[in-house]
């Protein structure tokens, strides 16, 4: 279920695997598609893949969640949330949201990035960058 590689630090989770312990790494965590984790996630980075779910708090640096992955609560400097997630909260420095989540609050300390139409309940940062056709913020 876990491999890894401490001359690389990274921490590899398989596809659909489960976790039922908080995860602490100092390092990059990957995770492949339909992962469960049940505790928090802590690490330098966190790569979700498609389709995980993530019952306790993602803590990081830098965090990039699948497409169709649901999460609680996200903590993280900067934040990619790919297509159709489900989630909370996201408190982070930059957020860049793609089309189709669900989310119920976002802070950001500089800006947030909406590309298409998702449904976010409150949204708190210095600057709100928004497109409805989903194909990018900004260039």
């Amino acid at each position: 279920m876990f491999m890894v590689d401490r001359e690389r630090s990274v921490a590899i989770v398989r596809n659909g695997g489960v976790v039922t312990r908080h995860l602490r790494f100092d390092g990059k965590i990957l995770a492949g598609l339909r992962v469960i984790f049940w505790g928090n996630i802590e690490a330098k980075d966190v790569y979700l893949g498609k389709g995980c779910v993530v019952m306790g708090r993602i803590t990081c640096d830098r965090a990039v969640i699948g497409a169709c992955t649901r999460f609680n609560e996200i903590f993280a400097d900067e934040v990619l949330i790919q297509g159709r997630c489900l989630g909370r909260y996201v408190k982070a420095r930059n957020v860049h949201i793609a089309e189709g989540c669900v989310i119920g609050e976002v802070e950001a300390d500089e800006k947030i990035v909406i590309d298409g139409n998702s449904k976010l309940g409150k949204l708190n940062a210095k600057k709100i960058l928004a497109s409805s056709e989903g194909g990018g913020g900004e260039t």
